[in-house]
């Protein structure tokens, strides 16, 4: 009797060491940190894993555990704003200058932080136990190696019954998940930067039908992360862009980005797009070149390098290109959006008789939109990052209303056409480190502006008819007079006709109903 009583506490206490909880928070905290949706189960099923290692094989367990708390700590502040590794955060990796990156870093709320060095605290405490003398398995060892294995199975089964194939590589388990992610998503990536750089030294493959142009000079300008309803002319509550609210034209209340990334979003907009993939060669600016325009490109993004991104690919189509920022560890964060105005003025200087497309680049209000407005802001509402973030639209309008002077100035009939790439979802909504940040889950991360001013327009007028950026070709047809064999008619895109129902692409690279999405409403509280 006394044997099995002494038996039996053994067994207990070591199931109920304080090890076994410091295990199991370590794992709700990298199954939190890595951005993947909460499981009791895997969090459960690590803990059994980390405890049978420490019974077998200690320095292996230890080596496990001080490698996922170094990644969970790193990656913590980024899963909170991003979720787990998909292809548009290795893409962002590979096409992210040094000043990007360090907005980025300075975006996140400093507890994110402290969250990521308590995690690496808790690895460090980990992989100082000391080591104990082996003893023989009990059942609670024997239990905890068939849960850690069972769960393995889990997803694999899963994935099965519904209908798909069973993998062992598609394990729920957070840690096993995040290195299948950044190994698979990291390889399309590489893939899709090949078939860029391929297509990109391509001749393109427009067949031309006709050119009748309308005006002599159209400008295209391409916003950077600008929700519709941050802008007062698009319904937005602030009166913060005058000039669009005003002027005549024609607005559109209901264009829907493409993807909710710039890479992706103007890859899948400003390319012919074949079975879901971008016809790199064949662009606007190669479509302008083909029909006898003669093509400029301005830019305030950086270039990174020749062909490496999908904006590079194109802009370096244009017969001229110039980048305020060259994309290296130098490159000036501080450069404006209105120095691009400085290189529509020399084209303007001159008068020429080809048709001309000239193509414009903000940094808009790409996070941080602080380092944009320099800390300045009109009305303070909720966060100082959401409050610059609504006066960075303030600052676009007055490069766009100055553009419009220079091109009324030249005497020259024009049309040009504002639009951005994509909108930003809320982080910390409700705090006073609120800020808006990439995503893909909700209708506002793809509601942007469109606006398209012409010289001949006499009334300021507002189209309620939903546009999709991936219809961006057709209308750059349609609005240039060039008209090619590849580019279909489905309907007038200035104009209230219904057009087709309205697909994204999200950062999985799924193609998903817009109406399908949730809403991240602008809350107008302010002081």
């Amino acid at each position: 009797m006394n044997l099995t009583l002494k038996d039996t506490l053994v067994t207990r206490s070591r199931a109920l060491s304080p090890w076994t909880g410091f295990y199991f928070l370590q794992s709700l905290l990298i199954n939190f940190a890595l951005g993947y949706p909460f499981s009791l189960l895997y969090a459960v099923a690590f803990t059994c894993i980390l405890h049978v290692l420490w019974r077998t094989a200690p320095r292996a367990q230890k080596t496990l555990v001080g490698i996922c708390s170094l990644v969970a700590a790193f990656y913590f502040p980024f899963g909170q704003a991003y979720g787990s590794p998909n292809f548009n955060t290795l893409l962002a990796l590979h096409s992210t200058n040094m000043e990007e990156s360090t907005e980025i870093l300075t975006i996140f709320p400093w507890y994110s932080y402290v969250v990521g060095l308590f995690i690496f605290a808790l690895g460090v405490i980990a992989m100082r136990r000391k080591p104990e003398e082996k003893k023989t398995w009990g059942k609670i060892e024997h239990l905890c190696l068939v849960i850690g294995v069972a769960t393995f199975f889990v997803a694999p089964i899963q994935n099965l019954a519904w209908g798909g194939v069973f993998k062992l590589k598609d394990t729920g388990y957070p840690v096993f998940r995040f290195v299948k992610d950044v190994v698979v998503n990291n390889q399309e990536v590489v893939d899709e930067q090949a078939r860029m750089a391929e297509l990109s030294n391509m001749k393109d493959t427009w067949n031309v039908l006709a050119v009748k142009p309308r005006y002599h000079t159209y400008v295209v300008v391409i916003g950077e992360s600008a929700r519709r309803d941050a802008m007062g002319a698009f319904g937005g509550h602030w009166d913060n862009t005058p000039f669009a609210s005003s002027v005549n034209g024609t607005l559109f209340t209901d264009y829907i980005a493409a993807s909710g990334s710039t890479q992706k979003s103007l890859g899948l907009t400003l390319n012919r797009v074949v079975d879901g993939k971008p016809q790199y060669q064949d662009n606007f600016v190669t479509l302008a070149n083909r029909a006898g325009f003669q093509t400029w490109w301005f830019s305030n993004q950086g270039q990174i390098g020749e062909y490496d991104t999908a904006i590079a690919s194109i802009a370096k189509r244009a017969d001229e290109v110039q980048f305020l920022k060259s994309g290296d560890f130098e490159a000036d964060k501080n450069t404006k959006d209105e120095a691009l105005l400085k290189m529509t003025a020399q084209v303007f200087a001159n008068q020429r008789t080809q048709p001309q497309l000239i193509v414009l680049h903000l940094m808009g209000s790409h996070p941080q939109a602080c380092d944009r407005t320099q800390g300045k802001y009109a009305e303070f509402v909720q966060s100082k990052e959401t409050s610059c973030y609504l006066y960075t639209m303030t600052q676009t309008d007055e490069l766009l209303s100055k553009l419009y002077d220079q091109l009324r100035n030249t005497g020259e009939s024009f049309s040009m056409v504002y639009f951005s790439d994509h909108g930003l979802a809320f982080k910390e909504r409700g705090k006073e480190v609120q800020y808006l940040a990439h995503d893909d889950k909700y209708q506002q991360n793809f509601q942007v502006p469109f606006m398209v001013l012409s010289s001949d327009d006499k009334t300021h007028r507002i189209v309620k008819a939903r546009r999709s950026a991936n219809d961006f070709l057709e209308f750059f047809s349609q609005w240039t007079g060039i008209s090619a064999e590849e580019i279909k008619k489905d309907y007038p895109f200035v104009s209230g006709k219904k057009a087709p129902p309205v697909y994204i692409t999200n950062f999985k690279l799924q193609k998903v109903d817009y109406n399908h999405l949730g809403t991240d409403i602008f809350d107008i509280k302010s002081k």
